[in-house]
């Protein structure tokens, strides 16, 4: 998946006295207060009366909602980037890698180690009764028990290219996701069997990358399946414990087809795998019989666009049935159905989208949602009865709104509700207000504040932040955010440059009713380009996500189209106006947003004049399977619209100045991407900068190196100074 977050804070500062400069030093050193500061963060429930925070030193402790005292709660797991580590479902105990073996600790216990292998273990994974640990070395799956020390090797594959429990590169990037860590083995609930996925990655064609240290360099083997080629074959097994035998489903590992995302049933007699079809179009929910392998359809959906795996079906407890969230109908709802795959009921409907699931009360019959029913860029929390009939908002405004069509502040809501469903625990920001942490009662229109986070912004001269909506094509309102400066002047006496801070990925909004919660050094930097009279701007397109299905589908078979036609249109819109400066339209993204920027730059290169890309596919055969065929089918398929999207046929029409920036080693989107795109240009006598991270995935190492160079970039062609004090 095309992914980098470059996050666009949208902030804004009620208008007051001319405060202290935002310095160059606290723009782009990290010099100073930060821009907004932190908060405790939500965990989990204990009881319905205690609630787990992790505070901003990151140790927890136990909150009583009651009293609002905090007692001290233990922690030992280690923190930080690339471990590995996993959490018992009371809290208890904790087990984590480090140095390639795993360890495990208690409450009131010392660390001891669970393995002394030379071999490299992944991904320990509780058992639900904490009693078992799961875990991967070497291509296979093993289970150590915790009261004994004994370790059980699962399987027993001996060629590197299969793995068991270990997803293939295409899997674990494009559909079990980052957050997987690789891990493609799950529990089930009674803790006496696992699931797995075996990859088989021999069909998938290898990919060398190059790494430069040393006097010969090296070559790095992947196995990368470009579009168009062949995939992993894939099994799905589930281990035993009493029996000690692998069962393996009734699936086709020849078949051309996905398989991913299993759900144990509540009693662990049936697991539920999901099976979709290589053009994508068709999925189903197969219900398989873990002492047999059968397996039996229950579900199926098709839509004419494409369909994508369910990554969070809800059961209920009693194993009466299940929850799916679906866009079938062209925007994200839910669907009740019975444990055979009826439909029982249908439970939300309308021009909004539901976005997550967060609890069922099968007492009184109530789930419990985020949606943006009442602004596309909140979230905010409903509950719905399980028949569809009567949908309640719980969350409660975060408080009057500075926005000049006066609607209601939504804000966006990321909610944790008590076992009782009496209470919720919630961090809330939105466009104006930094983030607080609230407690709120279930029917009571009541919040308390617990947190909030301190505000720096008032101490400085800040930007002006408004969010509203550009007029596009085809009908389309494009939720849009910028920062202007403070002394903002719209008669056009003064000319102001503007930089699109841009993603526009499908289904990947960056306009959001929300404070960032990552800090960067874009914090200050936007406030520090409005000083300079620079504006920032974000536009989401009709495919990001806030027109739902309808949107995103038409990026169906035609990458780059109507994001550019919809991008270009914003960018005239703000030509038209007087205190624009046309000859300082910029752009700047990475990953899809690298292929946007360069789109523009050679698409509409009299609209866009200046342009920074990051990582850009150039060549929508140079990218992996999954993803682009999702959107695009085969190149086989769809010929013209793979010719249309590339890079490479626009690329002569650059004309305005660009800097290209790319990691050597970068393993999602191949460096391969813009040295095609650099012949082009060489051959072409065509000018632009480039620099290239020898070292560098995906996401450039060389954080500071990066970012100085863009900012040199702008520094040079909007400011006419050099980037210095």
């Amino acid at each position: 998946m095309l992914r980098f977050f470059l996050p666009v804070l949208c902030l804004w500062v009620a208008a007051q006295e001319p405060a202290k400069p935002v310095t160059w030093e606290m723009a782009f050193r990290n010099s100073g207060p930060e821009l907004i500061g932190r908060i405790s963060r939500p965990v989990q429930w204990l009881d319905s009366s205690h609630i787990i925070l992790a505070k901003t030193n990151g140790q927890l402790v136990s909150l009583d909602i009651q009293s609002q005292e905090e007692q001290a709660y233990s922690n030992p797991k280690p923190t930080g980037r690339g471990i590995q580590a996993d959490t018992s479902p009371d809290l208890k105990s904790w087990v984590w890698v480090e140095n390639n073996d795993i360890f495990v600790q208690s409450e009131g216990s010392e660390k001891r180690p669970l393995t002394a292998n030379p071999g490299e273990e992944q991904n320990p994974t509780f058992a639900p009764d904490a009693q078992k640990i799961a875990f991967t070395r070497e291509g296979n799956l093993f289970v150590t028990d915790l009261n004994t020390g004994l370790e059980k090797q699962l399987t027993n594959d001996q060629d590197p290219l299969i793995t068991n429990g270990y997803a293939s590169w295409v899997y674990y990037e494009e559909i079990l996701g980052r957050e997987s860590n690789y891990r493609a083995f799950w529990w089930s609930p009674d803790s006496q069997k696992i699931a797995f996925m075996r990859f088989d990655d021999h069909p998938v064609h290898e990919f060398l990358i190059y790494h430069p240290g040393g006097t010969y360099g090296e070559w790095e083997k992947t196995r990368y399946p470009k579009s168009g080629d062949t995939n992993p074959q894939v099994r799905f097994g589930i281990y035993d414990l009493s029996s000690q035998k692998v069962t393996w489903m009734d699936f086709d590992p020849t078949e051309d087809a996905y398989l991913a995302w299993p759900f144990w049933t509540p009693d662990s007699q049936t697991l539920h795998v999901q099976w979709l079809n290589r053009g994508q179009d068709t999925l189903r929910i197969y219900a398989c019989d873990p002492k047999t392998g059968s397996k039996k359809a229950i579900y199926e959906e098709k839509q004419p666009s494409w369909v994508e795996f369910f990554a969070d079906i809800t059961y209920l407890a009693d194993g009466s049935g299940f929850l799916l969230r679906s866009d079938k109908d062209g925007y994200n709802h839910l669907y009740y159905h019975a444990m055979d795959g009826k439909l029982q009921a249908r439970l939300t409907q309308g021009n909004w989208r539901v976005l997550s699931i967060e609890a069922v009360d099968e007492k009184d019959g109530y789930v419990y949602f985020i949606a943006n029913r009442d602004d596309s860029a909140g979230k905010e929390l409903f509950r719905v009865d399980l028949k569809g009939k009567k949908i309640e908002k719980i969350s409660q405004s975060i408080g009057p709104n500075p926005d000049p069509k006066g609607r209601a502040s939504t804000g966006s809501h990321s909610v944790l509700i008590s076992p009782d469903f009496k209470s919720y625990i919630e961090t809330v920001s939105d466009f104006w207000r930094a983030p607080s942490l609230r407690m709120g009662k279930v029917g009571s229109d009541q919040v308390q504040v617990l947190e909030t986070a301190e505000d720096n912004r008032a101490d400085f001269i800040t930007g002006k932040i408004q969010y509203f909506e550009i007029p596009g094509p085809d009908g389309y309102q494009f939720p849009t955010c910028w920062v202007l400066p403070a002394d903002f002047d719209p008669s056009g006496a003064k000319k102001y440059g503007v930089i699109f801070r841009i993603y526009s990925g499908p289904d990947a909004p960056t306009v959001k009713n929300a404070y960032s919660p990552y800090q960067s050094l874009d914090s200050w930097t936007q406030h520090y380009y409005a000083a300079q009279g620079i504006i920032t701007i974000t536009v989401d397109h009709r495919a990001s996500g806030h027109f739902g299905k309808k949107g995103i589908a038409s990026m169906h078979r035609s990458f780059g189209q109507y994001e550019l036609k919809d991008l270009t249109a914003a960018a005239e819109w703000l030509k038209s106006k007087p205190y624009i400066d046309p000859q300082r339209i910029g752009i700047t993204g990475h990953s899809y947003g690298g292929y946007m920027t360069i789109l523009a730059m050679t698409g509409a290169p009299d609209t866009f004049t200046h342009g920074v890309a990051g990582a850009p596919v150039t060549d929508w055969s140079l990218y992996d399977t999954v993803y682009t065929e999702r959107y695009m089918d085969t190149p086989q398929e769809n010929p013209e619209g793979y010719k249309k999207g590339s890079l490479l046929e626009h690329a002569k029409n650059l004309k305005g100045p660009l800097r290209l920036i790319h990691g050597g080693i970068d393993d999602n989107v191949h460096f391969q991407n813009s040295e095609q795109l650099i012949e082009i240009w060489t051959q072409s006598n065509i000018p632009f900068e480039f620099m290239l991270y020898p070292t560098s995935r995906h996401g450039i190492r060389a954080f500071q190196h990066w970012l100085d160079g863009q900012n040199r970039f702008w520094f040079r062609y909007f400011l006419n100074r050099e980037f210095a004090p």
